[in-house]
């Protein structure tokens, strides 16, 4: 009986830890996002602040406080990938209108597409955070060949902003 239940202990530990993970990746894309976009608005900002410089780490800019949010997990710097698409960046038009430009830190390619805002012509340009985490389970158990694979969480966060 006990070998049964440290196995659902450990199971029931890597799915909480998968919890814990998107909550994180939820807080971290929201509170990046709403950086990116309130630039103008805050009395302390004069300018939009910066995509980021690089690095998860370094706190500079939009990609720089969603690693920050992330710092608590488990091989954050080798598991996290974030694209900022901001004004910051540039705009593109394209026939119907706007799009943000996009960025990924750390450097790398994650292909996620900005939504063009409906009335991006009326000065309406929106502003997303993509955050993705490959979670491994904290306890890996087999059991019967069955064992928890890594998981790649997607979140992401989308704000309109003001031109």
């Amino acid at each position: 009986m006990v070998p049964v239940l440290v196995l659902v202990l450990c199971f029931a530990i890597d799915i909480g830890y998968f919890f814990i993970v998107a909550a994180n990746l939820v807080s971290a894309s929201r509170n990046a996002v709403l950086y990116s976009g309130q630039g103008f608005v805050s009395p302390g900002q004069l300018s939009l602040p910066s995509a980021g410089s690089g690095s998860l780490s370094d706190t500079a800019g939009v990609a720089g406080l969603a690693g920050g949010d992330l710092a608590g997990l488990a091989n954050m710097a080798t598991k996290a990938n974030v694209q900022v698409c901001s004004k910051k960046l540039g705009i593109t038009q394209t026939s119907s209108g706007y799009v943000t430009n996009c960025s990924t830190f750390p450097s790398g390619s994650l292909s996620f597409a900005p939504d063009q805002d409906p009335e991006s012509n009326y000065g309406m340009l929106t502003q997303r955070v993509d955050v993705v985490y490959t979670v491994s389970p904290p306890i890996p158990v087999d059991f019967f060949l069955f064992s928890m694979p890594p998981l790649t969480i997607h979140w992401q966060a989308e704000m309109r902003a003001l031109d």
